[in-house]
């Protein structure tokens, strides 16, 4: 048995050495297949190698290419050992030169762009005495591109300065189209892993499509414990920053209720831009500081173009095994120095926002991410510069609020979120309007109400002397009406006036998918009675007005569509509105006003003004105004009929055109069987008094609210007589002649067969009335028929003042004396 066992061993004795000196014999091909293997599963087929050498102290390696382009390369590799160094835990030498690698970055996926480690470490046990001495010269890594091109050369090692610990250096130099730079790495490592180094960045150019920098430097100074990060201090500056970012427009496929991009980014510049932070590593986490400021930026997008932007954040960073969490340690700031635009709108002072909070949580998960923000602004107060050709300049004065923006992205799932602005506030001083306690909260997303906003005026107020309207507020609100599943279609409605009385009502709807919508906004019918509802309660203007009643309503509707506004429409109603106003009295007042086109406005024919009287002084009956809007660039109105009754007769307008923007205007009033009794009692000439009715026709023309008449002329339609006695005459022309004596008597009874009167009026002085009269007085020699012309010049201002009140003129006209010429 023994004589076996002896036997049997040496046969295994022999087998070891039999392959020892086999294994030893073909080292060199085994090597090959090892290396061959190992770069085969890094999809880079081994192509050349050469094993100069391979024995118990030393492996010298040349010439391998590997990769279906030989992408990777090494002219050298030279490895050495002594066998009693290893096993007293001394560190190899390793040697590399002439390494080449090149990177196709216009490749999806390329053998060298997707190296992975061979081996693994859990990171646990920390042992340097195998980290070998080691040295990199020659060295370069190619990078490809459409962009441009770009070559870092490297050389570096890792030396034993002591027992137990290494000095790692590695420089690198970056030139080439894509950019330049240089990086200078120091380090040094113990054997517990405890690791203190400084990372240099000089002379740094990056010149990519995307980016342009012309200067950026560096430096990071790390410190490691057990491989761990414990502090890590850095700072950069980058200056001369050119972004040009692509427009972005919308795909063709993408659904037809997502809008583009309001404003499309042509490029940005920044001048400066300094980095500065401080990291400290705690047990599986890690916090730190980072201060970013940006200075002299510029950006421009289509028309606007934005110079000197600043920028000051100040940021909280902390980092929790797979969460990340970035806050402000005080209040960032972002200012806007200059903005000049094609719009015209020009800012006053410089725009600005604080930044109070923004709070930003990212989370990793197995599949995907989530991110969480919570942010909050204040920009600064604004003044704003409307410009309009042809027009004074509007200034806007807008006070911005509170912004706060929170939300949630989840890889697999929308975007929730919520926009938030309160305490906004607008001015516009010129045109006495202020907008106060502007609030809304916009839903994106939202799990109950989906894509929705609501929103609010707290005061909106007319601050003119005489306001035009009380302070109303205003609320509203916009939702998705549309079913689950089905396109969006998006519901406003909206309700305002004072807060006992909510008249204002908007409503409308919008379909993002066909880009049809329709928008209504009225004013419900408001009825008003003495004691109760009065006009002043909604416009102080109107507080003059006594004992009001009647109806008011008003209503305008929209329809569009992708092509455009398909139709405008109005209408405007007053229902039998009475009213007093200092010493006028108007009754029955009826307006009837349809408007079938708000942008060019215009209107059917026979729209209507009725008032069954108005009385200031002199009563006016039955009015009535027909007429209609001619839709131009300047809206005209066609005058179809327009006529009252005046002291027992009828006053028209013959029809005609009229131009409300126009400087001057022109209008024939005619006059049919006015009385011409009430006619003398009405201009209180003293001691004249008449019988019979007038005809004729008077031309009117306004200019620059100034009144002319021109060849006005009235005709007694019958014969009738004419009674003037005055004692204040007499008096007067007592030594005119026995010819104005004679005239004075026949005017005492004056029995007239033809009468007329011609008026004219110019700008700069009062009517004048040429009175032509032929007939007798019954008792001057013996009825003898003569011809009177007597010229006035009179005040018939309540006449006329009546007709004002019937046309509704604007204007003041004729106040002037009565004399006898």
């Amino acid at each position: 048995m023994g004589k076996q066992l002896t036997i049997g061993l040496l046969v295994l004795i022999s087998l070891i050495m039999f392959a020892g000196v086999g294994l030893y014999a073909f080292r060199h091909s085994l090597l090959e297949a090892l290396i061959n293997d190992q770069l085969r599963k890094q999809g880079l087929p081994l192509q050349s190698i050469a094993v100069e050498e391979f024995s118990f102290s030393t492996l010298r390696l040349h010439d391998l290419a590997a990769g279906n382009n030989k992408e990777l390369r090494v002219d050298k590799i030279l490895v050495t050992w002594d066998l009693q160094d290893l096993l007293a835990e001394k560190p190899i030498s390793v040697e590399i030169s002439g390494l080449k690698v090149v990177f196709d970055l216009n490749r999806e996926r390329s053998p060298v762009n997707s190296l992975q480690p061979m081996t693994s470490a859990s990171g646990t046990d920390i042992n340097i005495a195998w980290l070998p001495v080691f040295s990199l010269k020659d060295s370069t890594i190619h990078l490809h591109s459409t962009a441009g091109d770009a070559m870092i050369a490297l050389s570096g090692d890792i030396a034993q300065n002591q027992p137990g610990a290494r000095v790692i250096r590695l420089n690198t130099i970056t030139t080439g189209s894509l950019g330049q730079a240089k990086v200078m790495l120091t380090a040094t490592l113990d054997a517990q892993g405890n690791v203190q180094g400084k990372l240099t960045v000089a002379d740094g150019m990056l010149n990519i499509p995307e980016a342009k920098i012309s200067s950026f430097t560096g430096e990071t100074a790390f410190t490691l414990a057990a491989l761990q990060l414990q502090h890590a201090r850095t700072e950069f500056m980058l200056s001369g920053i050119k972004l040009q970012a692509k427009e972005s427009e919308k795909p063709v496929s993408a659904p037809a209720d997502e809008n583009p991009a309001a404003l499309s980014l042509r490029d940005a510049a920044i001048h400066h831009i300094a980095l500065k932070g401080d990291i400290r590593g705690l047990p599986n986490a890690w916090t730190g500081e980072l201060d970013v400021a940006v200075d002299g930026g510029q950006l421009a997008a289509d028309s606007l173009n934005i110079q000197q932007l600043s920028i000051a954040l100040p940021l909280q960073i902390n980092s929790s095994q797979d969460i990340w969490r970035i806050g402000l340690r005080n209040p960032g700031q972002v200012t806007l120095g200059k903005i000049e635009s094609d719009y015209p709108l020009r800012f006053q002072n410089a725009p600005g926002l604080a930044i109070s909070q923004a709070n930003l949580e990212l989370v990793k998960k197995p599949q995907g991410f989530t991110l969480k923000h919570d942010i909050a602004v204040v920009p600064s107060n604004l003044t704003l510069h409307a410009e309009r050709t042809g027009s004074p300049t509007t200034e806007i004065q807008v006070r911005p609020g509170k912004i706060a923006l929170t939300g949630e992205f989840d890889t697999h799932k929308e975007y929730r979120g919520q926009l938030v602005i309160n305490d906004t506030a607008l001015h516009l001083p010129q045109s006495h309007l202020q907008v106060q306690n502007i609030s809304a909260i916009v839903h994106v997303n939202d799990t109950e109400i989906g894509n929705a906003a609501d929103f609010a005026i707290g005061r909106l107020q007319h601050l003119a002397p005489e306001p035009l309207f009380a302070t109303l507020s205003i609320s509203g609100n916009i939702r998705n009406k549309a079913a689950d599943g089905k396109p969006a279609v998006y519901a406003l409605d909206v309700t305002g006036g004072l807060p006992s009385l909510p008249y204002l009502k908007v409503t409308g709807r919008h379909e993002p998918s066909s880009g049809n919508g329709t928008l209504k906004a009225e004013i419900t019918p408001l009825k008003f009675s003495p004691h109760k509802l009065q006009p002043g309660a909604l416009s102080p203007a109107l507080a003059q007005l006594e004992d009001v009643s009647g109806q008011i309503s008003v209503s305008t509707q929209f329809k569009w569509s992708t092509k455009g506004m398909r139709t405008s429409r109005g209408t405007f109603e007053l229902h039998n509105m009475s009213f007093a106003r200092e010493a006028v009295k108007v009754n029955d007042l009826n307006v009837t006003l349809n408007l079938d086109n708000l942008l060019a406005l215009s209107s059917p024919p026979r729209q209507t003004i009725t008032i069954r009287r108005i009385d200031a002084g002199i009563p006016l009956e039955n009015l009535l105004i027909s007429y209609r809007i001619i839709g131009a660039d300047s809206p005209r109105i066609a005058l179809e009929k327009a006529q009252f009754s005046m002291m027992d007769g009828v006053v028209s307008v013959v029809p005609t055109v009229i131009d409300p923007a126009a400087a001057h205007s022109d209008m024939l009033i005619q006059i049919n069987n006015i009385d011409l009794e009430t006619f003398f009692n009405l201009i209180k000439v003293d001691g004249l008094v008449g019988s019979g009715h007038l005809d004729g026709q008077i031309p009117f023309t306004l200019e620059n609210n100034q009144v002319t008449i021109t060849n006005g002329h009235l005709v007694a339609k019958a014969p009738g007589t004419l009674h003037f006695k005055s004692e204040k005459a007499s008096q007067l022309l007592t030594s005119a002649g026995d010819e104005m004596n004679l005239l004075l008597q026949a005017m005492e009874d004056f029995h007239y067969t033809e009468l007329s009167l011609n008026l004219d009026k110019s700008v700069t002085h009062d009517l004048v009335v040429k009175f032509s009269m032929l007939g007798n007085n019954p008792k001057i020699k013996d009825g003898q028929a003569f011809r009177l012309n007597i010229k006035l010049e009179t005040n018939i201002d309540k006449i006329l003042q009546a007709i004002n009140q019937g046309y509704s003129l604007s204007h003041e006209i004729l106040r002037s004396s009565f004399k006898l010429y």
